[in-house]
């Protein structure tokens, strides 16, 4: 018996020691796995690129998108008070009363105007940047008398003649997958906004070094006592390591990775450049785009910087990193809520707010519903058709392949948001009032929500326009059709303005037909030449039945002159003028010759047919083609090339376009004298001819214009301009069958002239200027019947013309017929 105990002794003892023996084999095998895992893990991490943690170390990490900005807004006495109120509204400027407090906060503004609008506003402007400008900041007072500036002072009471304010923010433009961000260093950020981030998802950033042990160890206990899931228990760096580094899959060695590379971002970052690339690299949802960082959050959600951001708005942004859609305040507002006040709960609990910011904090909604100041102003439907040819336009910037969306370059382009939004409302307005009056359509602002019902690009009258500024060539509106965002997801890409958009200009080209014909030393008539205005035809070409151009009217007027033409529009003597030249040598008349040539030095690239329909507008050319064109009287004769894009800057503030020493091309193209001749012409156009409806509607400025109208009422058109500004419009179907469809047969006194006039009128800053009168230039008074000097008392007033002449090429001689 005793010797049976002994021997299962000795069994059960050597069962016990060969089982110690695998304990220790497998404990040491695990440590071994766990060595060669963590020491794999250690290898992998340490090959990682932590110059990837550096802003300008990877541009791929750090992608920022494109910005577009308008120009900067010159505010100068003479322009109208109702302007300076939209921008400074449109700006986000705060209104506080009628007197601006000294020490007030800059972005503040104060209005003491009476029923007159005259009276004072006072503003605290902001300091910003733009290129190659240095603008004053502080206190201005502006003076106002009948709604127009008529004085600006600074805070000590000394004039100024000008003042600016900031450009507008008009679109961002990122990558395909639509990333958007914007870096901004972490003393730019509030303390209520990083500490938000700390109560809620590390509150021992400052004391740990990458990983929280007493976080990692409680949430172990649990798993392995109470077999829960692992709980969320990395710390800000880590996080900041999974992100940029490793990716979500859930992986041990995944965890183990990041564990390691926190220690080593640790050690080679500060808490403070660590907490700074976090907050910039953080997803925090989709709102129309993705968004990255709390700048561009900021930005997306609540129309503000960062630095701006009320306490309940800071929590609400460190709500979304844990699920970015899950809590949502737009898309899941009631889970955003409850994770909101969690994070305000947690704030209070760290000291990051008080019990009476709690309070009001938790009441708060989740976004303000002010227009001025949401997330949703930045997306204002503006300007799409400009904003489409400008990104157009970056493409073709091979240097900026790479960088386009994603280097953070801010492109500032040459619109006036103000005179932009005045140029859409006006045809807006304008078009509807047409289809009320002659469209036999259903209205088009019900109809354009209906999928069944009309095309609302196709069936409905359709318009574009453009505006710019003859000196400079900057383009300050640009209107490419009716509507760019119609409903919903319709977009109306076709841009009406420029491009393939092609279409007769009927009589808005006669000024360059008679520009091509007073120019030159040996000019095929000046001024006071008279044209017989009485039925005529000729034959184009042997063979071929003969042309007859008729006028309008349907009656004859004799003997006229060119302001006579150009003021009624006359098409007879306009063909006659070019057509009775002699034929050149390549089998063409020599006025048609001069008109094609001289279109060409104008900058009109579409294809003219040398046909004798050609001298009243047959050819096809875009209105972008024909205003430009009308600049160059506005200019006295000098061309401008049309101007988008004004600046393109980098990330680190550098200009990269245009190039330092850069000057804008400006080539002289006409006499000086004969764009006068043309601009003084075309004054009686607007108080004594098809132009004089936009004195009517309240035009006070001096300004010279055409209209045009082609065969049907198919293309209605009226080009003008003032000293300061150039503006093209045009009205038409996009198909030139409709308007048999809808009787619609309207000349572009009706159809475009309204929209010109109403832009000019509301659009228009800066003093009423007349057009100077260049030095050789010398007027005579002439009898339009026979182009002779006046016989004062013999020749009929009705028959006497004041006209411009080139110095040398005056009439000599005194009236022939009435002696």
């Amino acid at each position: 018996m005793r010797r049976f105990l002994n021997a299962i002794f000795q069994g059960v003892l050597a069962l016990f020691f060969s089982v110690c023996i695998l304990v220790f084999i497998a404990i040491f095998a695990g440590i071994g796995f766990g060595c060669g895992v963590m020491l794999a893990c250690w290898e992998d991490v340490s090959t990682l690129e932590l110059a990837k943690l550096e802003y300008k170390g990877d541009k791929e990490t750090w992608r920022q998108h494109l910005e577009v900005y308008s120009a900067v807004c010159e505010v100068q006495k003479a322009d109208n008070v109702d302007f300076l109120l939209d921008k400074l509204q449109r700006l986000e400027y705060e209104p506080v009363g009628e007197i601006i407090p000294r020490l007030s906060t800059p972005g503040e503004y104060a209005t003491a105007l009476n029923a007159e609008k005259s009276g004072t506003v006072h503003i605290h402007l902001r300091e910003f940047e733009y290129p190659r400008l240095t603008p004053e900041t502080g206190h201005v007072q502006v003076s106002v008398r009948a709604g127009k500036i008529v004085g600006i002072r600074n805070a000590e009471g000394s004039p100024r003649q000008r003042f600016y304010l900031e450009p507008e923010l008009i679109d961002e433009f990122s990558d395909e997958e639509g990333t958007t961000r914007r870096l901004i260093p972490l003393v730019e950020m509030p303390e209520r906004l990083y500490g938000a981030f700390i109560a809620v998802e590390d509150r021992r950033f400052y004391t740990h070094w990458g990983i929280d042990i007493v976080r990692l160890t409680g949430a172990v206990g649990k798993t392995v006592l109470m077999g829960q899931r692992l709980g969320a228990t990395s710390t800000l760096t880590q996080q900041l390591a999974r992100n940029v580094y490793l990716g979500r899959q859930r992986e041990y060695t995944r965890k183990i990775r990041e564990i390691l590379l926190s220690i080593r971002i640790e050690k080679s970052f500060s808490k403070d450049e660590i907490l700074e690339r976090y907050l910039n690299y953080v997803d925090l949802g989709r709102y129309r785009k993705t968004l990255h960082g709390v700048q561009q959050a900021a930005h997306g959600y609540f129309g503000k910087e960062v630095s701006e951001l009320s306490f309940h708005e800071c929590a609400m942004l460190a709500a979304l990193p844990k699920a970015p859609s899950g809590y949502s305040p737009i898309y899941n507002p009631g889970n955003a809520k409850r994770r909101r006040d969690l994070v305000l709960k947690l704030m209070l609990n760290e000291g990051y707010i008080t019990d009476t910011e709690y309070l009001a904090s938790i009441n708060a909604p989740l976004i303000e519903q002010n227009p001025l100041r949401s997330g949703t102003k930045k997306m204002r439907k503006e300007a799409g058709h400009f904003l489409a040819y400008v990104e157009k336009e970056l493409r073709k910037f091979s240097d900026l392949e790479d960088t386009l969306y994603s280097g953070g370059l801010k492109v500032y382009t040459t619109i006036d948001m103000s005179m932009q939004v005045v140029a859409e409302k006006a045809v807006a307005d304008h078009l509807r009032y047409m289809d009320g009056k002659w469209s036999r359509l259903p209205n088009y602002d019900v109809n354009k929500r209906n999928p069944y019902g009309p095309n609302p690009i196709k069936d409905y009258l359709q318009s574009a326009l453009i505006a710019f500024e003859p000196n400079t060539g900057h383009v300050k509106a640009m209107v490419g059709g009716r509507d760019y965002n119609i409903y919903g997801n319709q977009i109306n890409f076709y841009n009406r303005a420029l491009g393939d958009a092609k279409r007769q200009p009927g009589s808005a080209f006669k000024p360059i037909v008679f520009a091509s014909l007073l120019e030159g030393s040996t000019p095929v008539l000046t001024p006071g030449t008279p044209i017989i205005d009485e039925r005529w035809g000729i034959v184009p070409a042997p063979g071929q039945p003969a042309w007859y151009p008729r006028n309008y009217s349907e009656r004859f007027r004799g003997a006229v002159n060119l302001r006579d033409v150009l003021t009624s529009s006359i098409n007879v003597p306009t063909a006659r003028s070019v057509l009775e030249t002699p034929v050149g040598e390549n089998g063409i008349w020599e006025g048609i010759n001069r008109v094609v040539l001289l279109a060409k030095k104008m900058g009109i690239q579409s294809y003219l047919d040398p046909k004798p329909a050609l001298t009243l507008g047959s050819s096809g050319i875009t209105v972008l083609e024909l205003t430009s064109a009308y600049g160059i009287f506005a200019n006295g004769g000098i061309k401008t090339e049309p101007v988008h894009i004004q600046y393109i800057v980098d990330s680190d503030g550098n200009v990269i376009y245009p190039p330092k020493g850069y000057q804008p091309e400006r080539a002289r193209v006409l006499d000086e004298g004969v764009a006068y001749q043309i601009t003084s012409c075309l004054q009686s156009v607007m108080t004594r001819g098809t132009g004089r409806r936009a004195g009517n509607m309240g035009l006070t400025r001096p300004s010279a214009g055409k209209t045009g109208t082609t065969n049907d009422y198919v293309d209605s058109w009226f080009v003008g301009y003032t000293t300061d500004m150039v503006v093209g419009v045009w009205v038409g179907f996009d198909e030139p069958i409709k308007p048999h469809r809808h009787n619609y047969n309207q000349q572009g006194a009706w159809a475009a002239l309204p929209i010109w006039a109403r832009f000019m009128i509301d659009a228009s800053r800066g003093p009423e200027k007349e057009f100077p009168v260049p030095d050789n230039i010398v007027f005579r008074e002439v009898d339009k019947t026979t182009g002779g000097l006046r016989r004062v008392g013999k020749c009929p007033e009705e028959n006497i013309s004041n006209e411009p002449f080139i110095r040398g090429q005056e009439p000599q001689h005194l009236c022939p017929k009435h002696r």
